[in-house]
């Protein structure tokens, strides 16, 4: 059993380093811009804007005016409702050629950048045959970021370790309640529960600075990645930033919780839900979910399916880790019976939280595919084929538990033979993560509609 414990661990980092060269894909698009490029124009343009395919960050954004004696000033920018930002030029261009080269990023916090020529005709040139040639340019391609790999590694952890706390806490609420009033003692297993618990939050920890970390890089560069001024503007000044700040207070206030949960269950239970809650709702605010034009919807969908997904999920690794081994600690004619008596207390949360996640993402995936005929064609949409054919094995795994392994739960035999296939259940739900953190980093044909 270690060895098989062990094999569902080095698979599913495995699988999560093998998807990660696929990730490199820009969420937001430039859609169109004025000047345009290529653009020569008799009369000079007054300011610089640019649209996008998705609403763009201001604090992700920069545009800088490059002319024929240098750095052009221009005035402060701004965005607008729709998709886009300006920045008027506050003084009259002279004749030359232009470039404006641009950056920024949507809610999901991966920046793009690009350069647009344009030309500014003198009254020379204005004549018929004397325009000038414009260098020709195309769109940026999406293009792997500086830290990309480390971004997406970390952003895999976080999911693991928000699951796993999701788990503990659905585990020590809403599994061993029911247990102990049979009569099952179940202190142990809430106290493994608990540091198992923490060590995902220092996971978590470690994941989330890595993220800020490069996310910055990849914003700033590497001369003012680690700039303060840089960094708090970034964290509070953008809806990625509130929602990565939102899954590191969530994790201060879940820790403080648990730890003040042990004098006084009273303060320490409604802490560490509440900073449970700040954790759930980070991965939706720091992605497609908050891009989305629907981000009221999408936001509560995704919350309901990490939280549901967590308990189930998440619920089933500490059920294995902390769970069993705490009832085979109990004396020899209780152990089996314990066993499958908090099975059977696990059973019914499981049961609700499965269609739960069926249903809640199957809800966000109709938001950003836009379109049933998106399914093939995008990215996005074989994606997305590919998490819904792993979950269903997930729950075809999760019914055999349910119907047959925990019918037969009461002997030594029984035990043995649950813990392999709920093994073997987690080792598929690690599949669903490693596809899941492919399909959060992926461009949404929602947010491609449109585009010329």
């Amino acid at each position: 059993m270690p060895r098989l414990i062990a094999a569902t661990r080095q698979l599913s980092g495995a699988l999560a380093l093998l998807l990660l060269p696929s990730l490199a894909s820009a969420h937001t698009s430039l859609r169109r811009s004025a000047p345009a490029r290529g653009s020569r124009l008799s009369v000079p343009p007054t300011r610089i804007a640019l649209w996008f395919t998705a609403r763009p960050q201001l604090g992700f954004s920069r545009i800088r005016l490059v002319g024929p004696f240098g750095d052009v000033p221009l005035d402060r920018l701004v965005a607008d409702t729709g998709n886009a930002i300006y920045a008027n030029i506050p003084g009259t261009l002279s004749a030359g050629q232009y470039t404006v080269e641009w950056q920024t990023a949507s809610a999901d916090g991966h920046a793009i950048r690009g350069e647009i020529a344009f030309a500014v005709l003198g009254a020379a040139q204005s004549l018929p045959g004397a325009t000038p040639t414009v260098p020709e340019q195309h769109a940026p391609e999406p293009e792997a970021q500086a830290g990309d790999t480390e971004y997406h590694t970390a952003r895999w952890m976080e999911f693991a370790a928000l699951l796993t706390v999701l788990g503990a806490l659905g585990f020590r609420h809403g599994v061993l309640p029911p247990l102990a009033a049979r009569g099952v003692p179940t202190f142990e297993a809430g106290e493994r529960a608990r540091r198992i618990g923490q060590s995902a939050l220092a996971v978590y920890a470690i994941a989330s600075v890595i993220r800020l970390y490069t996310e910055s890089l990849a914003v700033h560069g590497t001369d003012r990645a680690l700039d303060p001024a840089e960094v708090l503007a970034m964290v509070t000044a953008t809806t990625w930033g509130i929602g990565w700040l939102s899954g590191v207070v969530g994790a201060t206030l879940l820790l403080v919780g648990w730890i003040v949960t042990r004098q006084s269950t009273t303060i320490g239970t409604p802490l560490a839900l509440a900073g449970a809650l700040a954790m759930v709702l980070s991965p939706a605010l720091s992605g497609h979910a908050a891009a989305s034009q629907h981000a009221v919807i999408s936001v509560t969908l995704d919350v309901i399916h990490v939280t549901a997904a967590g308990v189930w999920l998440g619920g089933l690794l500490i059920v294995l880790v902390a769970g069993l081994p705490a009832m085979r600690r109990l004396p020899n004619g209780d152990r089996d019976a314990a066993v499958g008596s908090l099975v059977n207390s696990f059973h019914p949360v499981a049961l609700f939280c499965a269609p739960i996640v069926v249903l809640a993402g199957l809800g966000t995936s109709w938001l950003r595919l836009a379109s049933v005929s998106n399914i093939w064609p995008t990215e996005y949409g074989r994606n997305l084929l590919w998490k819904i054919a792993w979950v269903l094995i997930v729950a075809s795994m999760g019914m055999y538990n349910s119907m047959r392994a925990r019918r037969r739960l009461g002997s030594a035999e029984a035990t043995t033979h649950f813990r392999r296939t709920a093994t073997l259940e987690l080792l598929f739900a690690s599949v669903v993560l490693a596809v899941t953190t492919v399909l959060v980093t992926t461009p949404v044909p929602s947010e491609m509609a449109g585009l010329p």
